[in-house]
């Protein structure tokens, strides 16, 4: 009786988890060879879309060493849509404040998710793929461990909190 009762359970709970479906769409981190970025070497991350009416969040994954010499990232962004259009942006990702804080968490290698588009739709049905490169005027760029994209199914009530709790941050970091 006991033995029924515990699959019983077990299998309510599985239930219950299997229902809470992941918010991930896509994420793909990748590793930096010795944790140095040459400057040619891209970093693809490429995902289909069927929904055009579907919003998605991007956040940007940044792992750089502690040893890495600047405060900030600048990387470029060539994004390709499904028509073959292809535009490039430069991105700039703040890693550490005024004082020399990381941002990110974490000992040795600190670990930075950044909030990158927070509500957006893809306009065409097909492949999309970003390409990123350092931008940093250094042919190597050494401290940058990994680098990687996720994207989520857009949720209000979480893009409300993140935002509330990005404003607390802001407004923190100017009364400092």
């Amino acid at each position: 009786m006991r033995n029924i009762a515990l699959a019983f359970w077990i299998s309510v709970l599985s239930l219950c988890f299997a229902s809470c479906g992941s918010d991930v769409f896509y994420e793909k981190i990748h590793t930096i060879d010795k944790e140095s970025w040459n400057k040619n070497a891209g970093v693809t991350c490429s995902f289909d879309i069927e929904d055009t009416m579907q919003y998605y969040t991007i956040y940007m994954n940044i792992r750089n060493n502690v040893n890495y010499r600047y405060q900030n990232l600048y990387v470029f962004m060539d994004t390709k849509d499904p028509k073959g259009t292809v535009t490039r942006d430069t991105l700039e990702f703040v890693l550490a404040d005024l004082h020399g804080n990381w941002k990110g968490k974490g000992n040795r290698l600190k670990d930075y998710q950044y909030f990158f588009y927070p509500k957006v739709r893809f306009p065409y049905k097909g492949k999309y793929t970003f390409t990123f490169y350092q931008a940093m005027r250094e042919d190597n760029l050494d401290g940058i461990a990994n680098f990687g994209m996720t994207v989520k199914y857009f949720d209000e009530e979480i893009f409300r909190k993140d935002m509330a709790r990005r404003k607390k941050e802001a407004e923190r970091a100017h009364d400092r």
